[in-house]
């Protein structure tokens, strides 16, 4: 049974190095896909559903520190883990040259 997952893949400005990263918990995810669902892209993958999303950098740290401002109403939300990975997400932002995020499909095997 295909499953689907998503993750954030950055490419850094100043190098040719890319960051990669699940797809932030503080991002909502059938908002994010509803926005953006113009930008998909079906990266061909003959096997599975495959797409990307393109987006500018500044777009994606717009995305990201409206999300981060929602999220953060709930006191809950804010453990230590998730705050370091908005403050490691937002930092790479601010550095990224290109954001991609992948919606892809993956075989759970739970048939």
């Amino acid at each position: 049974m295909p499953a689907r997952n998503a993750r954030i893949r950055i490419y850094m400005e100043d190098s040719a190095d890319e960051k990669v990263m699940d797809f932030p918990l503080w991002w909502d995810r059938r908002a994010f896909f509803a926005e953006y669902d113009y930008r998909k892209t079906d990266t061909g993958n003959p096997f599975y559903v495959d797409y990307d999303y393109d987006l500018a950098p500044q777009e994606a740290l717009e995305w990201d520190e409206e999300s981060r401002a929602k999220f953060s109403t709930d006191p809950n939300n804010l453990k230590p883990h998730i705050v370091s990975a908005m403050q490691e997400l937002h930092a790479a932002l601010k550095e990224a040259k290109r954001v991609v995020v992948e919606s892809y499909e993956w075989e759970s095997g739970l048939d």
